[in-house]
């Protein structure tokens, strides 16, 4: 039932129909599929779970750049980093920085990442000297603030069909011409995310928004993640998703000009608009 249930609403979506119910139902339900998708996974649990979301991929990112952010913040007010803050913000920023970036900077996997700053705080716990590449593993990861985004809509898309392959609701030989579907899909994950909550680990609350990036007009979801309160409310805002749709094409201005709320959207035709 479910699979003919998934084919049907593949089928409209092939003949050009673009109703948000099919995508609201593929997610929910391939958001259980095993083996998963994680992007697929988050897609789907912010369709069942829109206003509140207490765990995810989106969140975990959240606050692994909160603790980055936070003990970097720390030391520009003099606060001398102890062991423990280092080994904090060097597991945050190790899940933060990608495999690739690791790779390059490094020239190691993320697994020899790992031990190597493992390691290297171990010694510096017990005081005992580092080599050149040990101190540059603490200075990269334990010292510094990094970012980067959960996930994008080229993942998304990927593992959206991918999953609607192996469950049989959509033929491989199809794929191609399933394309045209990828930008509704990108909008249906904007609006699902735009106005969400993430509760962080430290228990505060921060609010999901549609934004426009700064090179190259190209919408994303960003979060306002706090930061400090002393001797004021500090946050950093960051992107959570990025997608490659330009704002002009497809966004209504008002909703990223307006900053003090969060206007609710809906998709019409092949663009973001304030809902009416």
């Amino acid at each position: 039932m479910l699979l003919e249930d998934h084919k049907r609403r593949v089928a409209r979506l092939l003949r050009g129909e673009r109703k948000i119910d099919d995508l609201h139902r593929l997610f929910s339900d391939l958001r259980l599929h095993r083996p998963g998708r994680t992007s697929v996974q988050e897609i789907g649990h912010f369709a069942a779970h829109r206003d509140e979301r207490d765990t995810g991929i989106t969140l975990e990112r959240a606050n692994n750049i909160q603790v980055s952010t936070k003990l970097w913040y720390s030391q520009l007010n003099g606060v001398k980093p102890t062991a423990e803050h280092l080994e904090q913000a060097g597991r945050a920023n190790l899940k933060i920085m990608p495999d690739q970036r690791i790779r390059e900077q490094f020239g190691i996997s993320r697994q020899t990442a790992e031990q190597s700053f493992n390691k290297a705080i171990r010694k510096f716990r017990e005081n005992r000297p580092l080599k050149e590449r040990e101190i540059h593993l603490l200075k990269v990861f334990g010292l510094s603030l990094m970012w980067q985004f959960a996930f994008n809509d080229k993942t998304l898309w990927r593992d959206f069909v991918d999953l609607l392959v192996k469950e049989g609701s959509l033929e491989e030989d199809s794929s191609l011409a399933f394309e045209p579907v990828s930008i509704f899909l990108s909008l249906y994950a904007l609006n699902i995310m735009h106005g969400a909550r993430l509760k962080m680990a430290d228990g505060k609350m921060t609010r999901l928004r549609l934004a426009a990036s700064e090179e190259g007009d190209f919408l994303r979801i960003k979060a306002e993640i706090p930061v400090s309160e002393v001797p004021k409310p500090i946050s950093i805002s960051v992107s959570m998703f990025e997608t490659a749709l330009k704002a002009e094409q497809y966004c209504d201005r008002k909703l990223l000009t307006i900053v003090d709320d969060v206007i609710p959207a809906e998709i019409e035709g092949s663009r973001l608009v304030a809902l009416a």
